[in-house]
């Protein structure tokens, strides 16, 4: 067997899945391994958890199976990998059982970040993670027949949980420790649109306030803030965000940035053989060019494809994070992509904003939905640096999808004056009324008419 052929790949969510199975496409004779922990099986869809948690997806619906890597011949081993022993090339596991590698796939993720506050570890809070978690938190619900819940964190995660457990009934209380919701995706003149809706929908917004303690007897039974308020709540759920699980990658002795594990552009750590990508690397931003996090599926997934095509020796270039997302909350469909404005005035790049209103559909058609797109412009070199959607239609991931592949193709305001989408009645705007062209047009007049 060649040096290229045994490949053993730590991890098996998007990234480590993908490339065991791109491999296996690729060169169907490698010899793939996948170590994995021992609960662990099949491929979680883990945007399904808060469907799960709230009743609306079985679990077993989102995997899927091992068919899909038995049937190409993947190896599957349920045991925790402990260490990594670069010299010999070996993977050690908790079952003390050794495993060689030629080349290695580091995918172990993240894991929820979890504040250091008192009471955190009572009883009826929760992380959402796994879907062993989505399924805790469905049976805590429906056995204690919760009606009072506190979800920490208005991120995308926690404003679709208030979305889901409130159509179940339940009061929900959301807490942000910023000002606004969505805070590292949204700027205020955006979220405050959402905001306002989720009001209307009955979330109590609690802005620009911290968990301070969370008490109770046997079980959670409130929670108190820094503004003195206290909440009372049969369960809580905590999204604060994730950490790197660099354990493993720390104790090979590879290296790190302040973020995560680094690696070089065809995802190549400090080791040439071992290769990273997920929720445990740092990499460069595409639009300030610095060391960021890519915690979302789609840049997991492409990371796995591409470690593959580079293990085989194609020198494949993985792409600087642009960090596209999109969320539901009842009618409403909320996306963004690349920085916000704010974040462009922290990082000093001057900016030319521009919005503009549409509808989903023409102008004479029933059913037309409002929405709502500001794009954001380098001022330096014109480049679309970020984009925001809100859309009362589902139009929102089509349109940030369009926005997000323009600042990867560095696209000026001058460019997308020019866009050219199909059209048809009951599927797009009037062409007259293309909002990412003139939002476009907007920013071109700004940078140079006036």
């Amino acid at each position: 067997m060649s040096k290229m052929d045994r490949i053993t790949v730590i991890g098996c969510s998007g990234c480590g899945a993908l490339s065991a199975l791109m491999l296996k496409k690729l060169k169907p004779s490698a010899e793939v391994t996948i170590i994995r922990e021992p609960h662990e099986k099949g491929l979680l869809t883990r945007c399904a958890t808060p469907y799960i948690c709230c009743g609306d997806v079985m679990v077993e619906p989102s995997y899927k199976d091992d068919r899909i890597f038995t049937e190409k011949a993947i190896k599957l081993i349920n045991e925790t990998a402990i260490k990594i022993d670069r010299n010999k090339k070996t993977v050690t596991t908790a079952e003390k059982n050794v495993y060689s590698y030629d080349k290695l796939v580091l995918a172990v993720g993240s894991n929820p970040a979890i504040p250091v506050i008192p009471g955190i570890n009572l009883p009826g809070v929760f992380t959402l993670r796994t879907s062993n978690d989505a399924v805790n938190i469905l049976n805590w619900i429906n056995t204690r027949r919760v009606k009072k819940v506190v979800l920490v964190g208005a991120g995308a995660i926690g404003i679709e949980k208030a979305y889901l457990l409130s159509r179940q009934g339940l009061t929900v209380t959301l807490v942000e420790m910023f000002g606004q919701i969505m805070p590292n995706v949204l700027d205020a003149d955006m979220s405050g649109k959402i905001e306002s809706y989720m009001k209307d929908k009955g979330i109590r917004l609690k802005l620009n306030q911290k968990i301070i303690e969370i008490a109770g007897k046997e079980r959670i039974e409130n929670i108190r803030l820094d503004s003195g308020e206290v909440l009372d709540t049969e369960m809580a759920v905590i999204s604060a965000g994730t950490r790197c699980n660099t354990e493993l990658s720390n104790n090979a002795g590879l290296e790190h940035g302040k973020l995560g594990l680094k690696v070089n552009e065809y995802l190549q750590t400090s080791d040439p053989d071992i290769y990273a990508g997920g929720d445990l690397i740092e990499y460069e931003n595409h639009v300030t060019g610095k060391p960021s996090l890519g915690q979302l599926r789609p840049n997991a997934v492409i990371a796995g494809r591409v470690i593959a095509k580079n293990i085989l020796g194609l020198k494949v270039k993985f792409p600087p994070l642009i960090n596209s997302f999109c969320a539901v909350f009842f009618d409403k469909f909320i996306a963004g992509a690349g920085i916000t404005e704010r974040e462009s005035e922290k990082e000093g790049i001057g900016v030319v904003v521009a919005k503009q209103e549409s509808t989903s559909k023409h102008s004479m058609m029933r059913g037309r939905k409002p929405y709502t797109v500001k794009l954001i412009f380098s001022k330096h070199d014109q480049r679309l640096v970020g984009g925001q959607v809100i859309s009362d239609s589902d139009s929102a991931i089509k349109c940030i999808d369009v926005i997000a592949l323009a600042i990867r193709c560095n696209m000026k305001a001058l460019d997308l004056t020019t866009l050219r989408l199909a059209g048809q009645p009951e599927l797009s705007p009037d062409p007259g009324k293309e909002p990412i062209a003139l939002a476009a047009e907007d920013a071109f007049e700004k940078l140079y008419c006036r």
